[in-house]
């Protein structure tokens, strides 16, 4: 679901001009000057208006934070990153993955997470450990203060030569705004199933299923209800109505109004007008997240059929792509023959490029954005080979002219494996240089994909504790 924050701010504008032009004309010298028009109901009425204008700002803005914040929540937990992990909820936060029990606190939610590591925090060589957070539905309180969301979990993990496992599940996450940040208020992972990658859910047990998310830790308390996983059905409870869900990131009827102007400190238009521009800088950067968040799903569907004039205009003219360990490739044009020695599409090829869980950042002024974003591909030539792939692209954007564009496209590899065989038995190395068209630089960071440890690096810092 999309919601275009294209607020119209004209007739605040016209009004707060229109008040310039009842200056009375100047009186004939014989005649006593016109006594002041108090304009002190006008200008009230005016800063309601943007008072309310800002208050349904500040709750779309509040639903692309609180988006953020569960991404990132999947990103920490890729790479097992518990401490990051952690500071993510409040104090008196509860956890529950089913049907392993409750921990109640940071504190105990900390020591949770690092009994699924055996009390260490990161991964070690072989491990892969993805977390998958999608289709998110968030429902605000009429306050703004609280949250609630339901978002989808795919998961894929497993240790190198010696077992792979995916799974899904759905979260049912309540969330509280403290000091001004989103945090975790409640984190409950029902999980639909967990099965070895090979034989797959077809053949997944209840037993097999429970594997997921059992931790050394001791919970506070048992989960209070057992509540059965596949082939068992089972409608996890939706926090919201169905026939709410098209207005939930709205406010109810709006009744914000500004507070009154200090005494004998009148508001004036000048004062008005500020205020208008902070608002309509605060629109832009809304509106720009769902620009950027379409331009890089935009980017996945040209990269599926292979299309490069398209993929190109995508890029400012020295904008610069740098994938799977190719190198760099500098200016659009040279983004194009990249892209072009990628093969054209042809029946029988099939190179699927989903883009997923967007964590979206755009800078003070809306002129620039950083997006982190996962990468889910499908490739195969049918009757000869098919492959899965997991990546993650730190991207970083400018506004060209009233239009978002890539600065730098940077792709990470995670795992390139047989379909198969899977990842808990194959990983493809990074790529090499194309035969005959080196790129403009090498590439920027030295690493190597899954089963090595690599964590690609954040372009964020931790929401809750700026660490």
């Amino acid at each position: 679901m999309k919601f275009h924050h294209g607020i119209c701010l004209s007739a605040l504008l016209v009004t707060s001009g229109a008040l310039f032009a009842q200056a009375p004309a100047a009186a004939p010298a014989a005649a006593p000057a016109p006594r002041p028009v108090d304009l002190t109901a006008r200008y009230q009425r005016i800063a309601d208006r943007i008072a309310s204008i800002d208050a349904q700002a500040t709750r779309a803005d509040d639903y692309n934070t609180l988006r953020n914040l569960q991404q990132m929540y999947g990103y920490y937990y890729d790479e097992a990153l518990w401490d990051q992990v952690a500071d993510l909820f409040a104090d008196d936060a509860t956890l529950e993955v089913e049907p392993h029990g409750v921990y109640v606190g940071k504190a105990s939610i900390r020591r949770y997470f690092y009994g699924l590591t055996g009390g260490r925090q990161g991964l070690v060589q072989g491990e892969l450990n993805n977390h998958l957070q999608l289709s998110p539905v968030i429902t605000l309180s009429a306050d703004g203060t609280r949250a609630q969301a339901r978002w989808r979990a795919v998961m894929q993990d497993g240790v190198f030569g010696k077992s792979a496992n995916w799974g899904a599940g759905l979260y049912e996450n309540e969330y509280v705004k403290q000091g001004g940040a989103w945090k975790i208020a409640k984190l409950h992972l029902y999980v639909r199933f967990y099965a070895p990658y090979e034989g797959g859910w077809t053949r997944t047990t209840a037993a097999l299923n429970d594997r997921f998310g059992k931790s050394t830790a001791k919970p506070d308390r048992p989960t209070a209800e057992r509540h059965g996983s596949w082939p068992t059905r089972y409608t996890v409870p939706m926090h919201y109505a169905a026939q709410g869900i098209d207005a939930y990131r709205l406010a109810p009827a709006n009744s914000v109004t500004a507070p009154p102007a200090p005494a004998n400190t009148p508001r004036t238009a000048t004062q008005l007008e500020a205020q208008v521009r902070a608002l309509e800088l605060k629109l832009k950067r809304l509106k720009s997240v769902d620009s950027l968040e379409n331009l890089e799903s935009a980017y996945g569907y040209y990269a599926d059929m292979s299309m490069q004039d398209a993929t190109s205009a995508l890029f400012t003219d020295d904008g610069t792509l740098e994938i799977l360990g190719r190198g760099i490739f500098l200016g659009s044009d040279r983004i194009y023959e990249y892209m072009r020695r990628l093969g054209a599409p042809t029946d029988g090829r099939l190179f699927t490029h989903m883009q997923l869980q967007p964590v979206i950042n755009v800078s003070a002024d809306g002129n620039r954005a950083n997006i982190r974003a996962r990468l889910f591909e499908m490739f195969g030539v049918n009757g000869q080979q098919a492959q899965w792939a997991e990546g993650v692209y730190e991207n970083t954007f400018i506004l060209e002219n009233g239009v978002w564009k890539y600065q730098t496209l940077n792709g990470y590899q995670t795992f390139y494996t047989d379909y198969e065989k899977g990842w808990g038995k194959a990983s493809n190395p990074l790529m090499n240089y194309f035969p005959g068209y080196p790129p403009d630089m090498p590439h920027s960071i030295e690493y190597e994909p899954y089963p090595a440890v690599f964590v690609p690096p954040f372009h964020y810092r931790n929401p809750v504790t700026g660490k």
